[in-house]
């Protein structure tokens, strides 16, 4: 009879319910958490490298009207010293910069260079086993020589 008014006391007892629902739920809702930070970090890196493959763009153009015509591999170490600094501040060890002088251009007159960015984000989440992303991000880059003056 004892273990029978127990047994009831317990079915009837919600003091520790709050308890055993945030122990089921709460690692889900803290790893969606951290999902959505991974999420804005990976948005960031991405707007980071078009940013950064376009002011590649308008630096090579300002170095060639001042006349510095730069080499492919000046480009990329150029490319990369920027990358690291602010606004972008990325890891040079994740960053892989191409630069190519195309054999035909596809404007007449001017030399194409093709500056392919590529970055791997960092993962925030070590134990969830997600494939490693990368984001690539390729921009022409045509630079004209001046018309000689009349």
């Amino acid at each position: 009879m004892k273990n029978g008014k127990i047994f009831r006391h317990l079915l009837g007892d919600r003091s520790g319910a709050i308890a055993i629902e945030f122990a089921l739920l709460g690692p889900l809702l803290i790893t969606m958490m951290f999902g959505v930070f991974q999420s804005g970090i990976y948005l960031q890196n991405y707007n980071a490298v078009r940013s950064l493959a376009s002011d590649a763009g308008r630096l090579v153009m300002i170095q060639d009207q001042k006349g510095n015509d730069m080499a492919n591999e000046d480009i990329q170490s150029v490319v990369r010293g920027v990358a690291v600094n602010a606004p972008y501040l990325l890891n040079t060890d994740r960053l892989q910069v191409t630069a190519t002088t195309q054999a035909t251009s596809r404007v007449t007159g001017a030399k194409e260079i093709s500056v392919r960015i590529d970055y791997t984000p960092s993962d925030i989440l070590p134990f969830v086993d997600l494939p490693e992303t990368t984001i690539s991000y390729t921009r022409p880059i045509f630079v004209v020589d001046a018309a000689p003056a009349p």
